[in-house]
């Protein structure tokens, strides 16, 4: 490794731990301030609430390491400049790409560890935090359980398999309702293609009902069902198939099986680009970054630079958050929608570096 390598390295990996440790801490602190009535009101226990915040670590750390890698190049080039370094270099005949390349690579690195960060540690240990919030700190009961293909609900009449609910539509696809008595007999059997909630109640569509309390099962198509429940909406909210609780493959195995069973398959696709343009994300803004703070010459604040470099950041993340909301909505194509704002900033910073005169 070269002399100017491993110097550019000593000075960038320093300011990259303090300010992802600031970053966690902050959020840690804030996070603790919004739920500190629920902790300190309840049952909960010292160790629960650890336990809770030290499980949400690894999704706070992922999340915040575009930021955290975007204030670190603008910082360590901030500090080289001050110090004059710069300019000893270049004066030196050497080339930005020697000074910049470690951090480059190092940008490159951490997007790679991000994106395996989210899903071998971050993903199923916020899980795990959601659950001891919800049973040990919070004392609640979830009646859902599911796997990656369908979805059992226990709602108050009934026992409910449902394939896929699409929350925008309040429509449960492809559902089985069961009725049991207080033996857990089965009394009735209702199995429809959708069950949708229409002027406040629900409608079974293209069905059957099975009726088990004669002596002989009972069966009675019909086309459109209503149906009273007692759950509404707001209850089946929760169990829809979160994208993000899936690994990346099989998200992407769900996503696939969701369009060709015909099924809207949109909130998926966007989470399948996301998790691989959000890590790509921590590379572009460190290109960036590396742009703005050469460009910003020599009388140029660290200071400064951090506040721009921030507001890049807050530009990047609402028109990704844009991206993403209109692609969900189905006014964009998936791929369009969550990598256009990449595309858009990865091309700005093409457009800096070829009429950087630094």
């Amino acid at each position: 490794m070269k002399i100017i390598t491993r110097y550019i390295l000593r000075l960038f990996l320093p300011i990259f731990g303090l300010a992802l440790s600031a970053f966690v801490g902050l959020y840690l602190v804030i996070d603790f301030f919004e739920k500190m009535d629920d902790i300190l009101g309840g049952s909960a226990s010292a160790a629960s609430a650890f336990a809770y915040f030290l499980y949400r670590s690894p999704a706070i750390i992922a999340q915040g390491i575009p930021l955290v890698v975007l204030l670190s190049v603008v910082i360590t080039l901030g500090i080289l400049k001050r110090n004059r370094e710069l300019i000893a270099l270049r004066a030196a005949g050497v080339s930005p790409y020697i000074y910049v390349g470690p951090m480059v690579a190092m940008a490159l690195l951490l997007s790679v560890a991000e994106f395996w960060l989210g899903e071998s540690l971050a993903r199923p240990l916020d899980k795990a935090a959601q659950r001891v919030w919800d049973h040990q700190i919070r004392g609640h009961e979830t009646p859902i359980l599911w796997t990656q293909e369908n979805v059992w609900y226990w709602g108050k009449d009934a026992i409910y398999h449902i394939r896929l609910y699409d929350q925008r539509r309040h429509a449960l696809e492809n559902v089985t309702v069961f009725y049991v008595d207080a033996d857990f007999r089965l009394k009735q059997r209702i199995d429809a293609k959708e069950i949708r909630w229409i002027n406040d109640q629900w409608v079974a569509q293209d069905g059957v009902t099975i009726n088990f309390t004669g002596s002989e099962p009972q069966q009675q198509w019909f086309t459109a069902k209503p149906m009273q429940l007692p759950e509404t909406p707001e209850d089946f909210k929760s169990i829809e198939a979160a994208p993000e609780d899936l690994s990346w493959e099989n998200l992407r195995h769900y996503t696939s099986k969701l369009r060709s069973e015909g099924y809207v398959a949109a909130p998926y696709e966007v989470e399948l680009h996301r998790r691989v343009a959000f890590p790509v994300m921590t590379f572009v803004l460190a290109l960036l970054g590396i742009n703005m703070a050469l460009r910003q010459g020599l009388h140029g604040g660290i200071a400064s630079g951090a506040i721009v470099a921030l507001l890049l950041a807050f530009a990047y993340l609402t028109l990704s958050q844009v991206g993403c909301s209109l692609a969900t909505s189905g006014l964009l194509p998936a791929a369009v929608g969550v990598w256009m704002v990449n595309v858009a900033f990865a091309a700005f910073t093409c457009f800096l570096w070829v009429t950087n005169d630094q």
